[in-house]
């Protein structure tokens, strides 16, 4: 009877990954909160130090900094996207 009827919650089997972990995905993602939130303040500093340097010719000190914040969110997306992976894979666990 248990096949006949499926249940709220239950995932079917083609969400189950290669080591037979249901929930490794979902996991996965709520490991990684604390990095989309540093990877999208990144983004919103890049953006006002770009559009803040674009508006000024004496700028130099402003183009500086926003060039470092892109270089920093270059090298923050990597690492997300190798943390994301190493997560999935169980190769990392819990919050960084």
């Amino acid at each position: 009877m248990a096949d006949v009827v499926q249940f709220p919650g239950a995932l079917p089997e083609r969400e189950v990954n290669d080591d037979g972990d249901r929930g490794g995905h979902a996991e996965a993602f709520r490991d990684l909160e604390g990095d989309v939130c540093d990877l999208e303040r990144m983004g919103a500093i890049a953006q006002d130090l770009i559009m803040e340097c674009a508006a000024r010719e004496d700028s130099l000190r402003q183009l500086e900094l926003a060039i470092f914040a892109v270089w920093q969110l270059a090298k923050m997306t990597r690492e997300f996207k190798e943390s994301y992976f190493k997560r999935y894979h169980g190769e990392l666990v819990g919050v960084s």
